[in-house]
């Protein structure tokens, strides 16, 4: 009895060895692909987690596309951008009273030294079809649909000229697999995601008048946005300078929950989801170069850490597909 009572007693401890080993088999390291690189945020469950798609709509993680952004697309956002924001910054006066600056969001509490202007509602023509550009390469990138006949870019070249201003010649066939997997879980559907209807997050000005992302947001010296969630299914930032000190998105690893598509009060609840405060310590700090474009979920807490010399010149947007 004493030998089978021991070999019992050998056979679960080298049971539970293997269990243990199978666990540390089944962790995953960060994903990438064509362009792409996966970057963990809560590394214990994004390593536990099925895949990059899963981590990405569980906030456990973000995604970094390199090259997303031509410099002729990120000159026409900042240009205009820049336009608006020197002409209204000759009189704080006139900033208040004049119709077109009632679409730029000051500075406030949550966003020291930034100014955000809404493409759809103040940039020029330019900047709208850099913008629009930006978002159908998105979602063509996650769904593989890129590389097709008449692929949009700024300069109105097709996808498959190879010239340095194209950034299609980085990725020409999408994401890959993985991208589309990301696509099912984040919005339910991984083709033909350009033919889908996009609701941008909005959010009002002084005049209580509501203007939907995507924006630019200018970070002057000092400038910082705190710490909060966006509360949409997907965001989209495209770095559009790089040539500053201090600044980049700080991730924390808590989360918050995305409002219930029920709720009565969905837009109030959403807007109330985009400042969370809470003191707590980063998990990942990015500074990717100009150009680069980041995706993330909709409860993943962020922060614009502050600009300490220079200006910070940002494009984002968070967006719904239905």
């Amino acid at each position: 009895p004493s030998i089978t009572i021991l070999l019992h007693c050998m056979n679960k401890h080298k049971m539970s060895n293997d269990t243990r080993s199978n666990k540390r088999c089944h962790q995953r390291r960060e994903a990438n692909g064509p362009g792409w690189q996966e970057h963990f945020v809560d590394v214990k469950r994004a390593s536990n987690s099925a895949s990059v798609g899963l981590a990405v709509s569980q906030s456990l993680s973000y995604v970094t596309i390199s090259h997303f952004a031509s410099i002729e697309e990120r000159q026409a956002l900042i240009q205009s951008a820049s336009d608006c924001n020197n002409c209204n910054n000759d009189s704080q006066e006139e900033i208040h009273s004049s119709s077109n600056s009632n679409h730029i969001l000051f500075a406030s509490a949550t966003n020291t030294n930034c100014n955000r202007f809404s493409v759809e509602t103040l940039l020029n023509d330019g900047a709208k079809r850099a913008s629009n550009v930006l978002l159908n390469r998105l979602l063509g990138f996650l769904d593989g649909s890129l590389g097709g006949e008449g692929e949009d870019s700024l300069s109105g070249e097709n996808n498959n000229n190879k010239s340095n201003g194209n950034p299609a010649k980085f990725f020409p066939q999408g994401g890959g697999h993985r991208m589309s997997l990301l696509a099912e879980e984040v919005f339910g559907s991984s083709s033909d995601l350009r033919s889908m209807k996009v609701t941008w997050y909005d959010e009002p000005d002084e005049s209580g008048i509501l203007h939907p992302e995507p924006k630019v947001n200018l970070y002057s010296e000092g400038g910082y946005f705190s710490q909060h969630s966006d509360g949409m299914e997907l965001t989209l930032l495209v770095v559009l300078t790089d040539e500053f000190e201090g600044g980049g998105t700080a991730f924390y690893k808590d989360s918050v929950p995305l409002p219930q598509d029920d709720d009565d009060d969905d837009d109030d609840i959403k807007n109330e989801s985009k400042e969370i405060s809470k003191p707590v310590s980063p998990e990942r700090i990015a500074k990717p170069p100009a150009g680069t474009a980041m995706i993330w979920g909709g409860t993943l807490q962020h922060m614009a850490l502050p600009v300490t010399k220079g200006r910070r010149a940002v494009y984002v947007g968070s967006f719904d597909l239905n």
